[in-house]
C-alpha cells in the first residue's frame, strides 16, 4: 500500500509517542548515555504534546493501512538573523524498516509551510544513531551545522595535567565579574569567522558581556577562570543539565559544559585543556556521572577540541538556508 501524508493533528499525539519512544529505544542501544525515561511511551507522548503546544507550528503525520508510520511537526520563530523553523528531537520518528524518504516528503511539505510563512532558515535535530535519516535530509540539501555530545565521566580517565607556566586556574566567584565579562565576545567572533560567518549584532555584544559577568555570581554554576597575572586569559562554565519534558539528551546527573573560551592570544598554552580537565574532574567529584556539551561544527577549533576528552556526538542540527527569492518567483 502508498503512504498517505495527513496534516498533524492532537488526536494522533499517542500515536506519534509511541513511535518516539521505539525510536529513542533503538537510539539509545548505540548510544547508552541518553536518559531511558522517553522510552516509555507516556513521557514520549507527553514530549510530542509539549511540542505541539506550540503557537507556531506545522506538521504532518504518514499512514500505510491506517497505520502511523511516521511523522514530523516543528515550530518557528524569529531571530536576528531571519525567521526560523526548527525540528526539535522529539519533532520526528519513523517506524522501523520504513524508508527515510518518508521524513523526506514530511519535511517537503512543513518546509513548504514555513516557505508560506517567511521561514527561510530551517533546522532539524536528528539524533546521530539515525544515519539513514540524515542521508535523507542531506538529500534534500541540509548539512551538519551543530553537535550534541555526551560524555562517560564514570569511567573517564583524567590525567594529571601540569598547570601553564605564568597561569593561575581558579574557581571563578564573586568580583570576577570583569574577568568573566572580558571573555564574553571571543565565541562570536570564532563563529562570525570561516567558514561559518554568523552574524552577531552589535547591540547584542554588550547583552553577552553583562550574561557572562552576572556568571560570577550564579550559586549553580561552577566557573573554572585562567589568569595571566591580573587579567583574565580564558574560563570553561558548568551547570547542572536541567531534564524537562522535551530534553532527550539529559539524564539524571548531568552536567552541561555550557561555555569555554580562551582568549586568542593566549592559545597553545594549554590553558583551555588545563581549565576542561579541572571542570570534568570537579563534576565527578560532585556526584555527576555525565558531562554534555554541544558546538558549531563549522566551527573549526571547537569541532577538533571537544572530541579529545572522549565527548562522543549523539545528535545534530542539521540546517538549510532557503533563497527568499521563492517568495516572488514561484507562480500559483
Amino acid at each position: 500500500m502508498s503512504i498517505e501524508i495527513k496534516p498533524f493533528t492532537q488526536e494522533v499525539i499517542p500515536l506519534a509517542g509511541e513511535l518516539l519512544s521505539l525510536r529513542h529505544k533503538r537510539n539509545r542501544a548505540q548510544f547508552p548515555l541518553l536518559p531511558a525515561r522517553f522510552e516509555d511511551a507516556r513521557v514520549a507522548v507527553k514530549a510530542v504534546n509539549t511540542l505541539w503546544e506550540k503557537k507556531l507550528k506545522h506538521g504532518y503525520a504518514a499512514f500505510r493501512d491506517g497505520k502511523m508510520v511516521a511523522y514530523v511537526i516543528g515550530e518557528y520563530t524569529t531571530q536576528p538573523w531571519g525567521r526560523c523553523g526548527y525540528v526539535y528531537l522529539p519533532g520526528y520518528a519513523l517506524a522501523e524498516n520504513e524508508s527515510a524518504g518518508i521524513i523526506q516528503d514530511l519535511y517537503a511539505q512543513l518546509g513548504d509551510d514555513w516557505i508560506k510563512n517567511g521561514v527561510f532558515s530551517h533546522g532539524f535535530y536528528v539524533s546521530a544513531a539515525d544515519v539513514n535519516i540524515m542521508e535523507a535530509l542531506f538529500n534534500v540539501g541540509l548539512g551538519k551545522e551543530r553537535v550534541d555530545a555526551l560524555l562517560d565521566l564514570k569511567s573517564l580517565i583524567i590525567p594529571k595535567v601540569e598547570k601553564p607556566a605564568g597561569i593561575t586556574i581558579r574557581r571563578a566567584g564573586k568580583g570576577d565579574n570583569d574577568h568573566l565579562g572580558n571573555l564574553s565576545h571571543i565565541i562570536a567572533n570564532s563563529l562570525a569567522s570561516a567558514p561559518y560567518w554568523h552574524p552577531t549584532i552589535s547591540e547584542d555584544y554588550s547583552e553577552l558581556k553583562e550574561g557572562w559577568s552576572e556568571l560570577a555570581d550564579e550559586k549553580d554554576w561552577t566557573i573554572w577562570l585562567a589568569l595571566n597575572k591580573d587579567e583574565s586569559a580564558g574560563m570553561a562554565g558548568f551547570t547542572e543539565q536541567q531534564e524537562s519534558d522535551t530534553d532527550m539528551l539529559a539524564a539524571p546527573k548531568t552536567t552541561y559544559l555550557s561555555v569555554a573560551a580562551t582568549k586568542p592570544e593566549s592559545r597553545g598554552r594549554g590553558i583551555s585543556t588545563a581549565l576542561t580537565w579541572h571542570g570534568l574532574d570537579q563534576a565527578r567529584k560532585d556526584g555527576f556521572e555525565i558531562c554534555y556539551t554541544n558546538w558549531i561544527s563549522p566551527n573549526l577549533l571547537a569541532s577538533r577540541y571537544w572530541t579529545r576528552f572522549g565527548f562522543k556526538d549523539v545528535s545534530y542540527r542539521l540546517s538549510k538556508r532557503v533563497d527568499p527569492m521563492i517568495a516572488w518567483t514561484r507562480k500559483a
